[in-house]
């Protein structure tokens, strides 16, 4: 048997080593301690936990349950116990230990959270509910209790729900783990209107000439609805964006190249027979599915970044870096397809790219294009969201298309992409120069 003394300064030394984040030096006093004397229930308690810290998962879970046979008072070692389980897959017992440590220290929003997610994966959806809102509520600030309940209503399709759970987690996450433009919708959104509208009018005292913050912060005021989205806008937020943009948008299901393949296969359309123009190619991911169907692509955007990405594929002959209008205005070409996928979203008034666009299409050619749905009575023909996008009401699309000279072959309803996992309602829209 070690002395008392020297036992506790043996366990110091140990736990001062762990840590530090020596685990080797650590594991080998506690099991120097353990050897002494086999009743030290806190040297097998951390040495439970730091074989778990070290995916040795089976022996942790023996040195645990020892620890609690030995001494069962401590919130703690139950919850580390109940990590160790879950991580087995054994989810009852799991359940089983998480419960303990609330029963000593129900005051630990964490607790609950990892007792949610245990029952979340025995099938136990309402529980599991219960517990991320207790976890909300002990820590109003818990992001991640906000989240956990956000990603469960997703799964139950609860959508308006989870877009409130997820922007209550925005709001209140660390400054590090969230953008301005984030932040500003979350408020917006949680109907902290004036604390998103101040939070882009201090972002301009910053910087006075962002784009981004100008933007937004006409969009948040809701009055003077610019007619589209600036230039330097578009220029510095997809140049920002083009490292991760086609990852983040197959995170949200972006649908817009297998909408338009899908239209161009149904056609039978010959291959390699058309002249195609891609506005807002950005990283040529529209350009991909239409390469099988075209002899000559041209691809235009205002962002050099998504440009480049969109040269290394090699599927346009040509790019150009230019707002859309403009090119539209100078080019002396005729196309057979137009494409316009995700493009139309930052351009609220659409009269004269329509026209532009009409101009620039052989007699029949076609026009592929989508955007964000602007649902219920037409009261708005385009609007400004939080988002800085633009939606549009079908009237409009149907009126503006008409009297620019086109020939509505088909306008569907289908979810252009998933935001914050909730879907995002728009319209792809098919339309024949009318000749």
């Amino acid at each position: 048997m070690v002395e008392p003394k020297a036992a506790d300064l043996k366990f110091s030394t140990a736990l001062r080593k762990h840590l530090d984040g020596d685990l080797v030096a650590a594991e080998v006093l506690y099991r120097e301690i353990i050897r002494a004397d086999q009743e030290e229930a806190r040297a097998k308690h951390y040495l439970g936990f730091l074989l778990q810290q070290t995916d040795r998962l089976e022996e942790a879970l023996g040195y645990l349950r020892e620890a609690i046979a030995l001494d069962g008072r401590h919130a703690e070692w139950h919850f580390n116990l109940g990590i160790v389980l879950a991580r087995l897959g054994r989810t009852v017992p799991a359940i089983e230990a998480f419960s303990q440590a609330i029963v000593i220290d129900p005051d630990k929003y964490f607790y609950w959270t990892n007792l949610g997610a245990a029952f979340e994966s025995n099938g136990e959806p309402a529980r599991a509910e219960q517990c991320y809102t207790t976890a909300a509520k002990i820590d109003p600030n818990c992001a991640d209790a906000f989240y956990l309940l956000s990603a469960l209503c997703l799964k139950q399709e609860r959508y308006e729900e989870a877009r409130y759970f997820n922007y209550s987690g925005i709001a209140v996450a660390p400054a590090g783990y969230k953008s301005l433009t984030a932040l500003g919708q979350a408020y917006y959104e949680l109907g902290r209107v004036d604390e998103a509208i101040a939070l882009f009018e201090k972002w301009l005292i910053v910087e006075p000439d962002n784009p981004v913050a100008l933007h937004l912060l006409a969009a948040y005021r809701g009055q003077q609805t610019p007619a589209q989205c600036s230039r330097l806008f578009i220029e510095q937020t997809f140049d920002t964006f083009a490292n991760n943009f086609e990852n983040v948008l197959g995170r949200l299901k972006y649908c817009g190249p297998q909408l338009v393949s899908e239209y161009l296969a149904a056609l039978n359309m010959p291959t390699s027979s058309l002249s195609a123009l891609d506005l807002g190619c950005g990283t040529g991911m529209v350009g991909e599915a239409l390469k099988p169907y075209v002899r000559e692509m041209t691809g235009v955007d205002l962002s050099q970044a998504m440009l480049e990405r969109a040269a290394a594929k090699q599927v346009y002959q040509h790019l150009h870096k230019s707002d859309i209008a403009e090119f539209l205005c100078e080019s002396r070409e005729r196309y057979d397809l137009i494409t316009c996928m995700d493009t139309f979203i930052y351009i609220g008034r659409l009269d004269e790219v329509l026209a532009l666009i009409h101009r620039n299409l052989k007699p029949g050619g076609m026009l592929l294009f989508s955007t964000e749905k602007l649902a219920g009575a037409r009261e708005l023909d385009y609007q400004l969201n939080v988002s800085g996008r633009y939606s549009h009401h079908q009237g409009y699309l149907t009126e503006k298309l008409a009297e620019s000279g086109f020939r509505i072959q088909q306008i569907s309803d289908v979810v252009i992409r998933m935001e914050s996992g909730c879907p995002i309602e728009g319209q792809f829209v098919c339309a024949c120069r009318a000749d």
